[in-house]
């Protein structure tokens, strides 16, 4: 009887064991063959899949809160309603009960909604800004930190470094002296910062 026990205690052990290292070897198959960005687009489409899978381009946890959000607001009003007419049988103290959770707890839970919705749009809008900086700067400009500069080297126009990535030649830039974003040359300001090109 004993012996079974054991022998099923190390069964389990191994299994949980197996499991573990099998999922420690697939984690790092994914994030060296499938998971770096230069793969995107480039995989067969199981591989693709799974790179969109663990890539996520949309935030799915704003529906999340909603639901749990509507979920929430449900349950309250609902055990408010309960405690409120289970008070005309348990006292005057419960109908009050009732009807605080009814009123209260439903602001409550809009507004700890709120204050969630908000660190989201935080999240949100800080990978939008993230992406049209990509956009706009050079892929050399991203990579190498800024350099110090004297002030005649600030004020001169110089060209932007070539973006392998891009075929032909590189469009003429203007490189603004005050935030340091490269830009075309056919704006008159710099979209980042609003200050006007030197002439």
């Amino acid at each position: 009887m004993y012996y079974y026990n054991d022998y099923t205690v190390y069964n389990y052990t191994a299994g949980v064991l197996g499991i573990l290292v099998l999922a420690v070897v697939i984690t790092a198959l994914l994030v060296a063959l499938v998971l770096p960005k230069h793969k995107d687009g480039k995989l067969s489409a199981f591989l693709q899949l799974l790179y969109d899978l663990f890539t996520p381009k949309t935030l799915m946890i704003e529906k999340l809160l909603q639901v749990i959000y509507v979920f929430l607001t449900c349950l309250t009003v609902l055990y408010g309603v309960v405690v409120f007419f289970n008070g005309f049988f348990a006292g005057f103290g419960r109908i009050v009960l009732g009807l605080v959770i009814l009123v209260v707890g439903p602001i409550l839970l809009r507004v700890f909604y709120e204050l969630l919705l908000l660190a989201v749009m935080q999240v949100k809008t800080t990978r939008e800004i993230s992406q049209k900086l990509d956009r706009l700067m050079p892929d050399e400009a991203r990579r190498e930190p800024p350099k110090a500069q004297s002030a005649a080297q600030t004020t001169a126009h110089t060209a932007p470094p070539a973006d392998p990535h891009l075929p032909g030649e590189v469009p003429a830039m203007h490189h603004c002296p005050a935030c340091g974003t490269w830009y075309r040359a056919e704006g008159d300001r710099c979209p980042i910062c609003g200050r006007p090109a030197e002439q």
